[in-house]
């Protein structure tokens, strides 16, 4: 792992030529996974010391992958969507946003999640690339993305007029590791979704949910990435191994996509970030018609 100092990486990534004025370039970042945890659900000082490094970096956008608050049960969650909206104001770039399993897990928490944020699923484009933000956490089911949702995801996709795009998800359901998974749902994503987004000009997916970044996989070209490591939690194995609390910066150009990992004193790439790559090799969703 390469190490410099934060001022050095922010000096190198703010002087970087992605920032000219062409318009075919873009910089946004994705977070995941920047919920408290149960002991102190106000608690979002993992999350706002990253702002602050996001907010330094200037993104055109960022865009955080799900588990905004603790909730996860709870039946008060009210007081933490209030604390959490006053810790997203300090974002100075356009901010989206998906739930994850903690911010819907109950008939209660999705009403409530509407009245704040309407919507758990858009798309938008931006400097001719789209982005498809998704929630695959309908019914408290993980990994489910239902019919309704799947038919506004066709017709979306339908006439892909822009240069790139992106999609976003929470549950990582081509990751054999995570639990509580249907196979009914890993199914319907690699028989059902990924044929549509080989036909979108999908660049890339990314999911939160397990805490770590990777490892990273390619589904007929589309990379697959796991980032979720913005909150006070992480994965057991990926702290072992030497991992830190990250989110990513993406680099779009003419010369393709650079993927940054972003720590709090050190910069990786893609590469160097994938740490759990070897130990983890055995247990990815292998798809009978797709190569991987």
């Amino acid at each position: 792992m390469k190490r410099i100092s934060l001022f050095l990486l922010l000096t190198c990534l703010l002087l970087s030529p992605l920032l000219s004025s062409d318009s075919s370039n873009l910089r946004f970042v994705v977070i995941a996974d920047t919920n408290p945890d149960i002991f102190s659900q106000k608690d979002f000082s993992v999350f706002e010391k990253e702002i602050e490094q996001i907010n330094s970096l200037k993104p055109d956008l960022v865009i955080n992958l799900g588990d905004l608050i603790y909730g996860h049960g709870l039946r008060k969650t009210r007081p933490q969507w209030e604390r959490y909206l006053k810790v997203i104001e300090k974002i100075e770039a356009p901010y989206y946003q998906i739930p994850g399993n903690h911010d819907i897990f109950s008939r209660a928490s999705k009403r409530i999640y509407l009245e704040i944020f309407k919507e758990t699923y858009t798309s938008f484009t931006f400097k001719n690339h789209h982005f498809v933000l998704l929630n695959n956490v309908e019914d408290k089911d993980w990994g489910k993305i239902g019919p309704e949702q799947f038919a506004w995801l066709k017709n979306d996709l339908e006439n892909p007029d822009w240069e790139g795009a992106f999609v976003f998800v929470h549950v990582p359901v081509w990751d054999l590791k995570v639990r509580n998974v249907k196979p009914e749902w890993r199914k319907f994503w690699f028989d059902n979704v990924h044929p549509l987004l080989l036909k979108s000009k999908i660049k890339a997916v990314f999911a939160g949910h397990t805490h770590r970044f990777g490892p990273t996989r390619i589904y007929d070209g589309i990379h697959y990435y796991i980032a979720g490591g913005g909150g006070p939690k992480l994965h057991s194995d990926y702290i072992k191994k030497g991992g830190q609390n990250f989110f990513l910066l993406i680099e779009v150009s003419a010369n393709g996509i650079q993927v940054n990992v972003i720590m709090e004193n050190q910069v990786l790439s893609e590469v160097e970030a994938d740490i759990l790559k070897d130990d983890f090799a055995p247990y990815y969703y292998r798809p009978i018609n797709s190569t991987h």
